[in-house]
């Protein structure tokens, strides 16, 4: 065994890139048992997972989930990334059947009386709607799995892919039983990172004009707030504007974003922002999280210290994972760019629609585009956007399907995050009742599919 040297690393460098080291020569040669066979394997338990899941068990094919976690709901849960955001078009979802499903069961385990359990509109739009526990999305998540007979692997994570010629034939596993293969006829990409893909050597893009992906943020609440003491944004903006002039918060963020949550002393925070870090890479990941709790740290301090109502503030919740707006996105037989949104571009074979702005935070620091659509308008992802170019049975559900940074921004975020996972969950269970991989299927047929269903297309 050789010794290594202890590195001395200074702390908060950032912006820079993970430096090029001599790899060292290690083999592994071993039996993999083959534990699993499905028609379908998802990997990836997060809101692309879950619509992929579930609406492939639904349609008939044998589904096995991989989590590498213990439980579902992905960012909603590890990463406490709240509230949901709207994509509602003339007062109507755009996400259904399986997400209002969701927010319909987690609204259940709230007690009686609880005002989210007060709002009788299934469709309902507004911010307070939105506000749902990320204990009840864990819970909510997997009883729709077992509902629909998902089986469900927790604590399994993607190690590797086998892939013959230009099929994924297995995917490899590390759990607490070492590897384990599994193996389908139809493999879904349901990571968030496109893990799966990039393994199984799919093209793919990765960041913006700038090069960098958008930044990740931390959430967190604090509880214990007098809320009828808190400043209004414009007067808190000041406070922490100041806080930064005087070296005492060293966050990019240009603002303080919060929430209100229904518990009366609550407030939820979307405050931090760790520029140019990659999800993708395992130090930059690892140094965005620590970088992200110095930011909270710092923000706590200025609170309790500056700004009405947050004198006896504590930490009532941290995300227990960075939370990650961008990463790779998938090269697909279809490629949607900012164009599409600003035409509304309809497709005849769309299997999503979003109404959600374009939405950039700064990829290297201070600020955030946004660019709406015109009132009641939306735009539609087509079918190729989620079947990848270089495997035939491998589609993409979640955020990174086949689209530019633009239009990644405005369907990134969580209703249409399922709405893409179903949609490959279709697709999965038709090209298995049909004996033919996804992308020999016709998009229309997938549509026709998803609307039989009471999906809105």
């Amino acid at each position: 065994m050789r010794c290594l040297t202890p590195l001395a690393v200074k702390p908060y460098h950032l912006h820079k890139r993970t430096r090029a080291v001599k790899p060292e020569t290690y083999l592994l040669q071993q039996n993999v048992s083959l534990t699993d066979e499905a028609d379908v394997i998802v990997v990836g338990g997060g809101p692309g997972g879950l619509g992929a899941a579930v609406m492939a068990a639904r349609a008939g094919a044998r589904t096995i989930l991989f989590e590498r976690y213990g439980f579902l709901g992905g960012m909603a849960v590890s990463g406490e990334v709240h509230p949901f955001m709207p994509n509602h078009a003339r007062g109507i979802c755009l996400d259904k059947p399986i997400y209002l499903e969701w927010v319909e069961r987690m609204r259940s385990y709230l007690p009686p009386g609880h005002p989210m359990r007060a709002v009788n509109d299934p469709e309902a739009e507004f911010e307070a709607a939105r506000m749902l526990s990320k204990d009840c999305a864990m819970l909510a998540a997997e009883d729709l799995c077992l509902a629909a007979g998902v089986t469900l692997r927790y604590h399994h994570t993607l190690a590797d892919v086998v892939v013959n010629g230009a099929r994924v034939e297995a995917a490899i596993f590390h759990s607490k039983s070492g590897f384990t293969a599994a193996r389908a006829a139809v493999f879904i990409d349901a990571t968030g990172d496109a893990d799966l893909a990039a393994r199984s050597g799919c093209r793919y893009e990765e960041g913006g004009p700038s090069g960098h992906s958008q930044p990740m943020t931390l959430c967190f609440k604090l509880a214990g707030v007098d809320r009828t003491r808190m400043p209004a944004s414009v007067a808190l903006n000041r406070l922490y504007d100041a806080a930064k002039a005087r070296g005492e918060i060293h966050c990019p963020r240009e603002d303080v974003l919060l929430f209100h949550w229904q518990e009366p002393d609550i407030v939820h925070f979307n405050t931090t922002r760790v520029v140019q870090q990659r999800a993708t890479n395992s130090v930059e990941l690892s140094n965005a999280e620590i970088e992200a709790r110095r930011q909270l740290r710092e923000i706590l301090t200025f609170l309790r210290t500056h700004v009405s109502g947050f004198e006896q503030a504590r930490l009532h919740s941290v995300a227990h994972h960075i939370g990650v707006r961008e990463s790779r996105r998938v090269k697909g037989r279809a490629y949607l760019e900012r164009s599409a949104f600003r035409g509304t571009a309809k497709f005849d074979d769309a299997i999503a629609r979003v109404s959600y702005p374009i939405d950039i935070h700064s990829t290297t620091g201070s600020g955030t585009e946004h660019d709406n659509l015109p009132d009641g308008e939306w735009y539609e992802i087509p079918y190729g956007c989620i079947i990848t170019a270089d495997r035939e049975n491998l589609l993409i559900a979640g955020r990174p399907i086949s689209v530019d940074h633009a239009i990644h921004s405005s369907m990134r975020v969580m209703p249409p995050a399922v709405s893409v996972g179903q949609a490959a969950g279709m697709a999965a269970a038709l090209a298995i009742a049909r004996h033919v991989a996804p992308a020999a299927l016709d998009g229309r047929d997938v549509r026709t599919a998803l609307r039989q269903v009471g999906a809105n297309l």
